[in-house]
């Protein structure tokens, strides 16, 4: 059992979170020890397989086609898969694994795959809720409509409308938008009149050409 114990701790935040649980759980008495460390175990082992699918498939044929590594784009992949990794094992969603896949293979198409390029798109993305994930897909389409067709009001009504027809309710919007300023891809402003709102950043747009941002579609599954 300290043997089993000691290899889920190892592997992550998560598996020694749960180590630590069923260990307490035995030591008070309390049944389900060892099942949670089973349990633990096999969620791991599935995410990650869940996850080498996801990068097989984004650097195959994923959003920017199929990517072709070689031999000097082995350091900078070992870096760039290892902190995929840590993403996995915190325990990041499908939605957010996919697009830090298609970031890896972006980068590579781009021949700007480093560790540390992928390493500042990880910080942001790993732990991102899904209505966050929303936001920023919505925000940036709008701005790339704004771009191509301006509009009086300028993005932030484009943006209240798209949130709204993804089901969100007025109250939420504000906050939400103030949520992913911490990010840096959204920034506050005050516009003509003194209105105040939120518009993309530049960080955001230049994410919105590594990965699909549009993904995540609406507040539910």
């Amino acid at each position: 059992m300290a043997d089993k114990k000691k290899s889920i701790a190892t592997t992550g935040t998560l598996p020694w979170g749960a180590s630590v649980a069923a260990e307490v759980l035995s030591n008070i008495g309390m049944p389900g020890g060892n099942l949670l460390v089973s349990l633990v175990d096999a969620y791991q082992e599935k995410k990650r397989t869940e996850a080498s699918e996801l990068l097989i498939e984004e650097i195959a044929a994923g959003r920017h086609g199929p990517v072709n590594f070689d031999s000097d784009d082995v350091d900078p992949f070992i870096a760039v898969t290892l902190r995929f990794a840590r993403a996995v094992e915190i325990g990041s969603s499908r939605d957010n694994l996919r697009l830090l896949a298609q970031i890896i293979a972006g980068l590579k198409k781009n021949k700007a795959l480093t560790g540390d390029a992928f390493m500042r798109w990880a910080g942001v993305l790993e732990q991102m809720t899904r209505d966050e994930l929303v936001l920023i897909g919505i925000a940036y389409r709008a701005q790339k409509d704004y771009e191509s067709s301006p509009v009086e009001g300028g993005v932030w009504p484009h943006i209240i409308q798209g949130l709204r027809n993804a089901g969100y309710s007025e109250g939420d919007i504000s906050p939400l938008a103030g949520c992913v300023t911490r990010y840096g891809l959204l920034s506050l402003h005050t516009g003509f009149g003194g209105v105040t709102g939120y518009e993309p950043t530049a960080w955001l747009m230049e994410l919105g050409e590594l990965a699909d941002l549009e993904l995540v579609t609406t507040k539910n599954d």
